[in-house]
């Protein structure tokens, strides 16, 4: 019996074509070195079916390490490289991740961000 890929159990992603040429991948659960690969092979997945736009709706992202920022930059550079138009749609989790990083005003992220709270 082989062992459970707990990747399965904190990281799920979907793909759907909202409409011809797009693609949309809803991510949700935890990303992070136990994950990563899965995220990494799902939007590889994604990549190749060649659209012209790909989002990324991580909206139910509870957590984002730096492993997670580096797939998205390596999902950038790859889109990029492509001639795919790329968005992200963010947790506020994800978006502090590329802020903390200084990455995020290299995406195009869509949605509003969520208001910081204020330490007292």
């Amino acid at each position: 019996m082989s062992a459970p890929d707990l990747s399965a159990l904190l990281l799920t992603a979907t793909t759907a074509q909202p409409r011809p040429g797009t693609l949309r991948v809803t991510v949700t659960g935890e990303i992070d070195m136990v994950t990563c690969p899965r995220l990494d092979e799902e939007l590889g997945r994604a990549l190749a079916a060649a659209p012209q736009r790909l989002v990324v709706d991580l909206l139910g992202v509870g957590f984002c390490g730096v492993t997670g920022v580096a797939s998205l930059g390596r999902l950038r550079a790859r889109c990029a490289d492509a001639g795919i138009d790329l968005a992200l749609k963010p947790s506020g989790v994800v978006r502090r991740a590329l802020d903390l990083a200084a990455v995020a005003p290299l995406f195009r992220l869509e949605g509003r961000p969520e208001p910081q709270l204020i330490a007292r």
